[in-house]
């Protein structure tokens, strides 16, 4: 199928102001190193490198989608919201190590405030900055509602990468997000829609007629220390941000240094 090719869309900091071929097998791939947030909690990281965007199902199938996929997702067709995700490489300071950090729109806005506001890329080698991730999640009838969980973003001083961690990400390369995240075939699509029961099929009914304002899977709501600021039409343009490197690989750390 020709749409097997087709990368995941990669991002800009000022979308919130206003597929490469892999010749590794499944096996042969490293499973994907995610932080993990499902408990709560506080998380200190430090971006690294540029992030894509996608949309992602999660019922009535799991699958990963563009945009321009409304026009032939059947589900999405049919009245099921795909929700905006995004992802990014952190270094987590727990531990040190690698992670790709996937959440919704609410938490990658305050990463994209830091921008507007100081002008700094916070993902950049040098003038990148540590963010404190702290995850709230309420309970109700005893049990974690997850549905209602709530995101404070705290950014923290600069931290430029030293020389250990340049090092690591030069051995280790940044985690490949644009195949990690490629978009599910449609072939793909239709055959699990195809699977589906005519039941399965109906969406539930949704009050708010504007999806882009529906709130995000598990993230209710955001708080962040960093406050959102419109950027002036001359404020300087992201022209020397790392996402705007042309490389034959978004996802090459050789482009990092």
């Amino acid at each position: 199928m020709a749409d097997a090719k087709v990368q995941a869309e990669k991002g800009t900091w000022d979308d919130f102001a206003e597929e490469k071929q892999n010749t590794q097998s499944q096996s042969d791939k490293p499973k994907t190193n995610y932080l993990d947030t499902s408990k709560g909690g506080k998380f200190v990281v430090r971006p690294v490198g540029p992030h894509i965007k996608c949309r992602k199902l999660f019922k009535p199938y799991m699958a990963t989608l563009r945009d321009e996929d409304k026009a032939n997702d059947p589900a999405w067709k049919a009245g099921f919201f795909p929700s905006k995700r995004y992802a990014i490489n952190v270094i987590d300071r727990a531990d040190g190590q690698l992670k790709v950090l996937e959440k919704g729109a609410t938490v990658f806005k305050a990463f994209a405030n830091y921008k507007s506001i100081f002008d700094k890329n916070p993902s950049d080698v040098k003038e990148g900055v540590d963010f404190m991730i702290t995850v709230i999640i309420p309970m109700k009838n005893g049990k974690p509602n997850k549905m209602k969980t709530e995101y404070v973003v705290t950014h923290l001083k600069e931290t430029p990468l030293n020389e250990k961690e340049i090092a690591m990400i030069k051995e280790k390369k940044l985690w490949p997000l644009t195949d990690i995240f490629r978009p599910t075939s449609l072939e793909k699509r239709l055959e699990m829609w195809n699977a589906l029961s005519d039941s399965e099929k109906i969406a539930p009914k949704r009050d708010d007629k504007d999806e882009d304002s529906k709130p995000e899977t598990t993230e209710a709501k955001v708080k962040s220390t960093v406050p959102v600021e419109t950027k002036s039409e001359d404020s300087p343009s992201d022209s020397n941000d790392l996402f705007d490197v042309d490389s034959k690989s978004d996802d090459d750390s050789a482009e990092l240094f």
